[in-house]
């Protein structure tokens, strides 16, 4: 399924937004009214009674929850390339291609997204800048993410290797 969405200014970002949070939050009062706590992690674990907010088909509750806080980052992310380059077009990827998550449409401005409980988890940070710095053809890379654990020595440890490539780390996830 193709993942993919053009925006052009911050109001496009901002409605899909509000269409995320709205969905997932009528979604989930509608899994949690369903029965017992053992019946929902049952239903959590073992069925589609999830949703995709954005694309809107079912899948599995953890995927959701994993899918709705990747899509917000990137979401966040976006106003924030918004701000710096008011007069660009962004593609944004929410799937899984091999694409970056963000790139402008002339693709001289590219960034990764992600949420994670800590950035070292996985080692996505790590990850994240070494593909942005493989990249010679951008002249702006960023790596924008959201962690509960900030983990800030790891962070400035990476900002220290890769100087070119701008780690910013959100605050919160302006829900």
């Amino acid at each position: 399924m193709n993942k993919q969405m053009m925006f052009s200014n911050i109001e496009q970002v901002k409605s899909c937004r509000e269409k995320i949070i709205r969905i997932t939050n009528e979604k989930v009062e509608e899994l949690i009214s369903k029965g017992t706590g053992i019946e929902f992690l049952r239903q959590v674990k073992f069925t589609q009674n999830g949703y995709d907010p954005l694309f809107e088909k079912p899948l599995n509750f953890i995927e959701q929850t994993n899918q709705t806080f990747t899509y917000l980052v990137s979401l966040l992310a976006l106003e924030r390339l918004f701000e710096l380059y008011p007069n660009s077009s962004f593609r944004v990827d929410f799937g899984t291609s091999s694409g970056y998550d963000i790139e402008s449409e002339d693709g001289s401005i590219i960034c990764e997204c992600f949420s994670a409980t800590a950035p070292d988890s996985n080692q996505k940070l790590n990850k994240d800048v070494e593909r942005l710095f493989n990249n010679q053809s951008a002249t702006k890379k960023y790596v924008i993410y959201y962690a509960e654990i900030p983990k800030e020595k790891h962070v400035d440890n990476i900002r220290s290797k890769y100087k070119d490539i701008e780690i910013i780390t959100l605050s919160s996830l302006s829900i």
